[in-house]
């Protein structure tokens, strides 16, 4: 399972900064147009998670993730044979419902098997490798693309759609042969096992009624505005007002890179004696610290650019380390066993949102001024600090710290 989820994301580092080149090229579209339709393929696949929520719940979720996998390939294929825009929308769309397949189904899936860890605090160790992975992940894509890139070689662009699309066939085929099905079940009473009354009952019916749990999506939907700001935000910013230190935006970006794969699993080890609510509470005093450092270098001297800068990625970073195994894992744990793949699945759409605002957002705050944006993010991310303190009385008790069974029912 985590080589699988480090294959997506080795695709995404790869593919993600060959998209814009190598569509444009091949399609003939501009650079406009072909943005435009990988983000109207983005929003077409939105409604798909409640979908496959309920087809976890009722066929487990290592069957999703696998023909999720297999979708995304067909995706790339696509991409290879594409020659107008129209075929860029239908090849990206392909590829928008796996991507938004897999994400609503892998986290169910890793949380289901480490129902069987006995260890406390379990779920943050595996979100914890998971994040470590994913960063090294995206890292090693990341070269490669950049490699390719120098090429300028439509042949090279080419060869990594390609290799992408046989990655992902092959974590695929990994998933299928080495992770039982019965392994991805959730530990707990299964739906079948339940009455056709109490079957009918408990749909997203149940989810819609539990307020709490959808007070944690929108706040995470902050966390997640500040998550994804970093690489959205801080080259065009640098580029627009720091126009000298446009040198500096790759390596502190690498910086970050380095730093979620090698520090993990170290900084959950450290926050583990902390209820997940107060690590979720610091990890918003960090963004905020990130934010208000990144809009330093419009007050302090030239001098101190490179260190405010360093500094605040390094708190970026620290907040994402934070983040990203405990709320995972809190979204796992506040959900009854029989439906968490709908319950996952919904708590997905907190990042989905976020991806599709945070451009918009910061576009808008930016045109006020160059301070604006870092702002009005820092002050986003401190409010998330009243709202974690108030919102967790309201959550199960076995959510907010280590539990020792799977919560089976609908009460806090």
């Amino acid at each position: 399972m985590f080589l699988v989820l480090m294959v997506d994301s080795v695709v995404n580092g790869l593919f993600i900064p060959l998209s814009m080149v190598y569509l444009s090229a091949s399609s003939g579209a501009s650079l406009v147009r072909v943005g435009t339709l990988l983000t109207l393929a983005g929003v077409l696949s939105l409604p798909l998670p409640l979908w496959i929520g309920s087809l976890v719940d009722r066929l487990g979720p290592q069957p999703i993730v696998l023909v999720a996998q297999l979708l995304q390939a067909v995706g790339f294929l696509g991409y290879l044979v594409v020659r107008d825009g129209a075929a860029v929308l239908l090849a990206a769309t392909v590829t928008s419902l796996g991507q938004r397949a897999f994400w609503s189904s892998a986290f169910t899936l890793v949380s289901n098997m480490s129902d069987r860890d006995p260890g406390g605090r379990s779920r943050e160790r595996w979100f914890g490798v998971i994040g470590s992975l994913r960063a090294a992940g995206y890292g090693l894509g990341a070269v490669v693309a950049g490699v390719a890139m120098s090429a300028k070689s439509g042949l090279v662009y080419r060869g990594a759609i390609g290799a992408c699309a046989c990655l992902l066939a092959a974590a695929a085929l990994l998933l299928g042969r080495a992770v039982p099905r019965s392994a991805a079940l959730p530990v707990g009473p299964r739906p079948e096992e339940q009455t056709g009354t109490e079957r009918g009952s408990r749909g997203y019916r149940v989810l819609w009624a539990d307020r709490p749990y959808l007070a944690l999506v929108a706040l995470n939907t902050a966390f997640a505005l500040c998550n994804v700001m970093l690489s959205i935000a801080l080259p065009p910013f640098v580029d627009r007002r720091l126009p000298s230190m446009t040198w500096a935006v790759g390596p502190l970006l690498a910086m970050n890179t380095v730093v979620q794969a090698v520090l993990q699993t170290s900084v959950v080890r450290l926050i583990r004696p902390l209820p997940r609510h107060i690590s979720l509470c610091l990890a918003g005093v960090l963004w905020a610290l990130w934010a208000c450092l990144t809009a330093g270098p419009l007050w302090v001297p030239r001098a101190l650019w490179v260190p405010c800068l360093t500094v605040a990625v390094l708190c970026y970073s620290a907040a994402q380390l934070v983040h990203s195994p405990v709320s995972n894992a809190l979204s796992a744990d506040a959900a009854p066993t029989d439906v968490r793949g709908r319950y996952i699945a919904v708590f997905q759409y907190s990042f989905a949102i976020a991806t599709v605002v945070a451009p918009l957002l910061f576009s808008a705050l930016f045109e006020v001024s160059s301070a604006a944006p870092w702002y009005v993010i820092a002050a986003l991310a401190l409010l998330t600090v009243p709202g974690m303190l108030a919102l967790a009385p309201r959550l199960p008790r076995d959510a907010r710290v280590w539990r020792p069974g799977p919560r089976v029912d609908g009460s806090a």
